[in-house]
């Protein structure tokens, strides 16, 4: 049975010089002239299974990896730029699926004309070696983010060379794998290229591909990598959905977020990633770049630690979350790129119920009240980390650390590196942090179980609660987990997590990038990187 709700639809090789070099321009051509996006940083390993986080790191899987299937790119309505649908998936190495009768097992033919960056063409043994490989290394992320909807490799099986399956033991599991499948946590690998690099100490090759980025079926090969300066793309003739407009593309690191859009600017790059909303808004009001928006589901947010300390008592955390100055920070940080947020789920999910879910808004004397009435006498001090590399969270926390004063707080700001944040979220060894952040996959069991799984490594503010764990339970058993029945308990969710504050949502941000001119195919995704095979120059 064709699955009818979610079908698949049909849908720079020299080193350059100088940042000045002449990009292409709008008489210019993509194939002879570089492409230059520029950013904060290069991802720090090629290997999924060992450093699957961080913006530069996932844009990298996205465009030299490819998944079975992917979102739907949509239209964007009310000036919005084009975008995902979420309930809907499009084929890339799977031609098709169907679903069998029961809504158990999933069946993908396989487009076995697809060929990988090594010129190897896809095979269903490139995808069951895959899979293996994600659910058996330790360091391997993939069992915790698809539990208990994908929980060992042994549900895929081979059926020849151009099929494999996928059994789940719920239905309603479905819809949530389908969104699994379609992020780069499921790319699939070469297996041909891995195998010849394995070692009894490394026996699926990670350690080797860390280093070496070209076993992925995506759009792109890395044709030079240069740590610290610049990574050269160039496109994969035989990418399942076809070579990409942009033949090379030089992705330059150029630390200085000012710097990186006075190169679009000046039009001697075409894409600058990682910007301060300030900077967006100067080059969108000098009608110098494109500055898009989109339905973000990107939010700033505060986790708290909930198992020690000044915010184990529920009562300091409510009170901190009356003390934010989210319109100033909104006005003055972001500059109108950013909105109030009410949910952490997607709205535009069938049976979205978002009753009684309101922004955190800020009132001081309900703050005092709140802390007097727990007994607190004295200001109630705390220290917030932050990246030092995040500009926009850096001004957020200045904001942050003026108002709270006024509410009986007394907060001080630590700066620390990247790694060193990245350690200390993972040990649990900050009382406060802020981030910014998103669900990949936009599935409601997905997100809400993504930060406060308990034991998990992400779960930042390390939450462990018996009303929150019943109601996403109860919700994974209500059936289709787009439909109005589960629904109710997303919504109750929601709202421990409004009452308990283990994490103070700030606000929705839009995206930190601007786009020359003449560049088209931005489309917005959930992972919020760029998809270069969608790119093209309004010449091309």
């Amino acid at each position: 049975m064709l699955n009818m709700k979610r079908t698949i639809a049909a849908a720079a090789i020299a080193v350059v010089g100088a940042l000045g070099l002449a990009a292409c321009s709008a008489g210019g051509n993509a194939a002879s002239s570089a492409f230059v996006i520029v950013t904060a940083a290069q991802p720090q390993s090629f290997s999924y299974e060992t450093s699957a986080t961080g913006y530069e790191a996932a844009e990298f899987f996205k465009n030299t990896g490819a998944s079975l299937i992917r979102n739907e790119y949509v239209d964007g309505t009310g000036g919005q730029a084009e975008h995902e649908d979420y309930n809907k998936f499009a084929p890339v190495l799977a031609k098709s699926y169907d679903v069998s009768d029961d809504g158990l097992t999933y069946t993908f033919h396989l487009d076995t004309d697809a060929k990988s960056t090594a010129g190897n063409a896809l095979t269903a043994d490139d995808v069951i070696w895959s899979i293996q490989r994600k659910f058996a290394v330790e360091t391997s992320i993939v069992p915790f983010i698809s539990a208990p909807f994908i929980t060992k490799p042994d549900q895929f099986a081979k059926v020849d060379d151009e099929t494999v399956t996928l059994t789940l033991d719920k239905a309603s599991y479905g819809y949530t794998a389908l969104s699994l499948l379609a992020n780069v946590g499921y790319n699939i690998y070469d297996a041909k290229v891995l195998k010849e690099h394995t070692t009894s100490s490394d026996p699926w090759a990670v350690k080797w591909s860390g280093t070496h980025p070209n076993f992925g079926f995506g759009a792109y090969k890395v044709d030079t990598y240069t740590p610290g300066e610049q990574t050269i793309y160039t496109a994969n003739a035989g990418y399942a959905e076809g070579k990409p407009s942009i033949a090379r593309i030089v992705q330059r690191v150029v630390a200085d977020a000012g710097q990186r859009a006075n190169l679009v600017k000046s039009g001697d790059a075409q894409i600058a990633a990682q910007l301060r909303p300030a900077d967006q808004v100067e080059l969108k009001d000098a009608d110098a770049a494109q500055v898009f928006d989109v339905p973000t589901n990107a939010y700033v947010y505060m986790p708290l630690l909930t198992t020690k300390g000044t915010f184990e008592d529920v009562a300091v955390r409510r009170a901190l979350a009356a003390a934010i100055p989210y319109d100033k920070i909104n006005e003055n940080v972001y500059h109108g790129r950013a909105d109030s947020i009410s949910s952490i789920l997607s709205d535009a999910d069938p049976g979205f119920d978002g009753s009684g879910l309101t922004a955190n808004e800020t009132d001081p004397s309900e703050a005092k009240k709140i802390l007097a009435d727990a007994g607190y006498t004295e200001p109630v001090q705390f220290t917030l980390t932050v990246n030092n590399s995040v500009p926009d969270l850096q001004e957020t926390a200045v904001q942050i650390q003026t108002a709270v004063k006024d509410a009986g707080f007394d907060m001080t700001i630590d700066t620390v590196n990247s790694s060193t944040f990245q350690a200390g979220l993972a040990a649990k060894t900050f009382e406060a942090s802020l981030g910014r952040d998103y669900a990949v996959v936009q599935s409601p069991p997905y997100v809400l179980s993504l930060f406060y799984t308990p034991g998990s490594a992400i779960n930042w503010p390390d939450f462990d609660n018996a009303e929150l764990n019943q109601a996403i339970a109860d919700g994974n058993a209500a059936g289709d987990p787009t439909g109005a029945e589960a629904g109710k308990y997303w919504n109750a969710a929601q709202k421990v997590l409004q009452d308990q504050m283990p994490t103070i949502y700030i606000n929705y941000v839009q995206p930190l990038n601007a786009f020359a001119k003449d560049v088209d195919g931005y489309v917005f995704r959930s992972d919020n990187v760029i998809d270069y095979s969608q790119l093209q120059l309004a010449s091309s």
